[in-house]
């Protein structure tokens, strides 16, 4: 698993990280993007055993984190969760993985890719709920892709909207696309939650992303999904960064 930072537009503080994904391949010597491997897994049947162990190995690096004592105050981490894992057995298996780990629910947001929305709203939203219910966190990724962004944001009792990188690097080059993002964040946070713009890779994006009024982002711009021990050793270096 590789972990790419999340920070808070205005502070520039550290607020959490995403889960992503890597395949290491000793067959082509070097790491393959889930772009490449996680079709695949779908494909082939064992995206739900797949998406069961990264959560599995997710929470437990928490704790060992949570255990160093390395995690700012706030912290939270996100989880892909694919189409397949999203049945009504989903919440009783993330309560027994929280039971194993020990570690807070709060720590965890759990992603929801727009596009994989059951047409069953009412059984999306019942299963979203249990996980509510349980202290977790719940976000909606690559918010924008979709054909139902109201009900979307209607039925599902989210914390954080992701809004998609296909805005964000529209946001300085295209009029309607800056008055489609300045909206959007404007309606997230009147429905009470958290905007992520995804995918920022310049100042000026961030600049403009900042005087908007989005709450935080993650891209290229802090750094690539990282492993584990380059993610903390980010952390460590996060607050003499901001300082300098």
């Amino acid at each position: 698993m590789h972990y790419q930072p999340q920070l808070d537009c205005r502070s520039g503080r550290v607020i959490g990280a995403e889960a992503l994904m890597r395949w290491n391949s000793s067959a082509l010597g070097r790491w393959v993007s889930p772009a490449d491997f996680i079709p695949l897994a779908e494909r082939d049947g064992f995206i739900v055993e797949l998406g069961d162990w990264s959560m599995a190995h997710v929470m437990r690096t928490l704790r060992a984190w949570q255990d160093a004592g390395c995690l700012p105050a706030g912290f939270k981490m996100a989880i892909n969760l694919s189409a397949r894992q999203l049945t009504p057995a989903l919440p009783a298996r993330v309560a027994c993985l929280l039971g194993e780990t020990g570690i807070a629910p709060s720590l965890i947001e759990l992603e929801i890719t727009e596009s994989y929305f059951s047409p069953d709203m009412a059984a999306m939203a019942d299963i979203a709920r249990q996980l509510r219910r349980l202290g977790l966190r719940l976000a909606i990724d690559d918010f924008g892709t979709g054909y139902s962004i109201l009900a979307h944001l209607r039925h599902i009792p989210a914390n954080t909207v992701k809004i998609d990188r296909g805005l964000t690097r529209k946001v300085l080059s295209v009029a309607r696309d800056h008055i489609i993002m300045r909206n959007l964040i404007r309606m997230i946070r009147d429905l009470g939650m958290q905007s992520v713009c995804e995918g920022v890779e310049t100042a000026e994006e961030l600049a403009a992303l900042r005087e908007m009024g989005a709450d935080a982002w993650q891209g290229f711009l802090s750094t690539p999904a990282v492993s584990a021990e380059e993610f903390i050793g980010f952390l460590a270096l996060a607050p003499l960064k901001r300082a300098g």
